[in-house]
């Protein structure tokens, strides 16, 4: 049976740091050290995203984690109830984040990249948007050792 551990913060960026470690020390003994990182950039990168884009920097708004562990995989579930990702983004419709020239540093994109980071960084990655609420589900899979 996978254990599952639920975790919740304010819309404020300075706490999305309690969450990284939080996650991050749950997938310390299942994953190894590159893979443990990957999963805490996305859930940065999500965190952020939410806060910043989401909420538009708004506190007081409640942002859910849910990570379950199995013997398989890190399943970590973000639940907000912001604005959603535009429906052009999720499609991937945009161009590529990662598609600029970065000698060109006056040009160098200042956002955009969080979503691409995300999809990097995890084996899976699902955006459901219903009315009042938002789910990201991302998976790192376990390696067999």
């Amino acid at each position: 049976m996978p254990g599952v551990v639920r975790l919740s913060i304010d819309s404020d960026l300075n706490q999305v740091e309690f969450i990284a470690r939080a996650v991050r020390s749950l997938c310390d003994n299942l994953l190894g050290r590159e893979d443990a990182e990957a999963v805490e950039l996305a859930v940065v990168e999500a965190m952020n995203n939410i806060i910043k884009h989401g909420y538009r920097g708004r506190r007081g708004e409640a942002v859910d984690v849910n990570v379950t562990l199995t013997r398989s995989e890190v399943e970590v579930e973000v639940v907000d109830h912001a604005t959603p990702i535009p429906e052009r983004i999720v499609k991937g419709g945009e161009p590529l984040a990662f598609d600029f020239d970065a000698t060109d540093v006056a040009g160098l994109p200042e956002g955009g990249m969080g979503l691409t980071l995300i999809r990097m960084s995890m084996d899976e990655v699902d955006y459901v948007s219903r009315p009042g609420e938002n789910r990201l589900r991302m998976v790192k899979r376990i390696a067999a050792s």
